[in-house]
């Protein structure tokens, strides 16, 4: 008997289609995203990342409404408006834009990496010249941060801008002085950028106590080589000034000696202390040794011994004249004790 030729079943069929219908769309789909690097445009987007990770780490940088956003309430309205009219003016008149901002904390973050931030979204300056000035004042964190653009580095270097903070924000701030403190900060970098420098610093004045400390310790050193030198003097022109003549080759010997071999970049004072010490040790020896060559039964006093020679002098001519009058002789009178005493 023939039989016909066996089929597959449909069950099997069935499922086939299914796992068929099932993988399609799987296939279809856009292959995953890589992790390779993007072209360098991409760079911008990274940077962006960043900025917005510190964001959410630190305080968020508000809106720029003006030249001066207080969001403290630190400014009345009187003040805010100097600043920001000081601000403006600045910027009709040179182009150079001066911000300030006052916030309450930067929640964390480096005052100078928020001042960046700020400075990134404000842009104070002009395009391509970058003559913008960005003041940021953290009220409760206690800190400040002035923020220059690239173009004003040469015109404010650091270290100018850290002496306005120093000099006059600081004890301003300090005082609970903001208006005062920020208004001259603003006179500062405003002429600053009109080509005005800074005054120099003033120096700084020892408490009158510690001057008078210092004089009776040091007092010793001076009165002693003093009193040499008058014991020098007495002892006699020689030894007066062959002192001085050794204590000017000693200054001169010290100078060539130690001055020029210095580092060029010390301070003044901190070049000319070897000499000065080394003359002083110099000083202080010769006169001191006067006092030896003046007594101690090795001779006398030079102007002693000429006091001694116009004693003999006047001597020598009170017997000259005795010997010329030698022919004058009393009378013969005599007396009977009578006359007065007294004390002197």
């Amino acid at each position: 008997m023939s039989m016909a030729p066996r089929r597959p079943s449909r069950p099997w069929a069935a499922l086939l289609a299914a796992l068929w219908l099932c993988a399609a769309p799987l296939a279809a789909r856009e292959p995953a995203p890589t992790t390779a690097a993007r072209p360098a445009e991409g760079v911008e987007t990274v940077a962006t990342d960043a900025a917005e990770a510190a964001e959410a780490r630190g305080a968020q940088v508000p809106k720029l409404t003006g030249p001066v956003v207080d969001l403290t309430g630190t400014l009345d309205a009187a003040a805010s408006s100097r600043l920001s009219e000081r601000s403006l003016e600045l910027q009709r008149r040179k182009g150079a834009q001066l911000m300030l901002l006052i916030l309450d904390s930067t929640g964390g973050e480096d005052i100078a990496a928020y001042a960046g931030r700020v400075f990134a979204q404000w842009r104070p300056g002009r395009a391509g010249v970058d003559d913008g000035v960005l003041i940021v004042v953290a009220k409760r964190d206690r800190q400040m941060r002035i923020h220059l653009g690239r173009g004003l580095e040469a015109t404010i270097p650091d270290a100018t801008a850290q002496r306005v903070i120093d000099e006059i924000l600081t004890p301003a701030f300090r005082d609970e002085d903001y208006p005062g403190g920020l208004e001259r900060a603003y006179d500062a970098l405003i002429g600053l950028i009109d080509g005005t420098p800074l005054p120099e610093p003033e120096p700084d004045h020892l408490p009158w106590p510690l001057l008078i400390f210092a004089g009776l310790m040091v007092s010793p050193f001076v009165l002693i080589p003093l009193f040499g030198m008058r014991a020098a003097w007495r002892t006699g022109p020689a030894a007066f000034f062959g002192r001085w003549a050794l204590i000017a080759v000693v200054a001169v010997a010290a100078y060539f000696i130690t001055v020029p071999k210095l580092a060029p970049d010390l301070p003044e004072w901190q070049r000319w202390m070897p000499m000065a010490l080394l003359t002083y040790i110099a000083s202080a020896f010769a006169w001191v040794s006067a006092f030896a060559g003046s007594d101690g039964g090795r001779g006398r006093p030079w102007d002693d011994r000429d006091e001694d020679e116009r004693r003999r002098r006047r001597s020598s001519s009170s017997s000259s004249s005795s010997s010329n009058s030698s022919s004058y002789s009393g009378g013969g009178g005599s007396s009977d004790g009578g006359g007065a005493s007294g004390r002197w």
